[in-house]
């Protein structure tokens, strides 16, 4: 299995602003699967070579533009411009449906093109080939988002996006070998529904992954440095979190390992 970021950014003005991208993680298993492709997704996907029409599966964890915008255009291309019925668009109640006055963020149009519509909830499961997915439960002011948990051959893999932080947040995701945390605040700013440094030190210590990547960081954080907060991190957990890089590549396998654009070395986990 392989991911990369295409966009590491999160939030009203980091996503107004764009200082890092917002295109969500393309992870690259036995099924190609989106997992909330926000505005700049298609543009990375454009500058990284990857073709959207090879896409099998979108996520989209709620309905906040940052999250989904450009999902509507990434189906039509993994329905080869609507002409195939294919793949599988998997989002929480508010973006298929809509929840009290928010969403739904897909077109009744563009739900029709695929070849399935998946509301996720917490706990429910859905297999993508040999990858096993799990809805898993988040306090967002949008009450219906959930993160999502990936079961493969070199164990889990597990992202955790827009929530505050919670005890039954941490127990879905203990047991993960690879942790990526949206991370919107940093250190001393923390905010309702968002999970701040402190917020994500607290969770890495708890769930004790082999690897945690940090990212979806608001416009403060970046300001701030994200690789601050996540060495602020590293004395907290006992792990040392990674601050992700838009373009930055993991390879998940026996042993983890990334490559960050910024440093052009690769890294492992212990």
């Amino acid at each position: 299995m392989n991911l990369i970021f295409l966009g590491t950014a999160g939030g009203r003005f980091a996503t107004i602003y764009q200082p890092r991208s917002t295109g969500g993680i393309y992870i690259r298993a036995s099924a190609n699967v989106h997992v909330d492709p926000g505005p700049s997704a298609l543009w990375r996907m454009a500058q990284y070579h990857i073709d959207p029409s090879k896409t099998d599966a979108i996520l989209i964890s709620h309905c906040h533009p940052d999250h989904y915008s450009d999902a509507e255009v990434l189906i039509e291309g993994m329905t080869e411009g609507t002409t195939k019925k294919r793949g599988l668009l998997v989002g929480s109640e508010s973006v298929i449906n809509g929840n009290n006055g928010i969403g739904p963020a897909i077109s009744n149009y563009h739900q029709g093109a695929v070849k399935e519509v998946r509301v996720a909830k917490p706990g429910d499961e859905f297999q993508l080939n040999s990858l096993k997915v799990t809805a898993t439960f988040a306090k967002h002011t949008d009450p219906t988002t959930v993160g999502f948990k990936f079961a493969t051959e070199f164990g889990t893999l597990s992202y955790i996006s827009d929530t505050d932080i919670t005890q039954r947040m941490i127990d879905a995701h203990k047991g993960s070998r690879l942790l990526i945390i949206a991370t919107t605040r940093p250190l001393y700013s923390k905010i309702p529904f968002h999970l701040s440094t402190e917020d994500a030190a607290m969770v890495v210590s708890q769930i004790k992954p082999e690897m945690a990547i940090l990212t979806h960081f608001g416009l403060k954080t970046i300001k701030e440095d994200p690789r601050l907060q996540a060495d602020w991190g590293t004395k907290q957990s006992g792990v040392q979190p990674i601050a992700a890089e838009d373009g930055m590549k993991v390879q998940f396998a026996k042993d983890i390992s990334l490559q960050d654009p910024g440093q052009k070395k690769d890294k492992k986990s212990n």
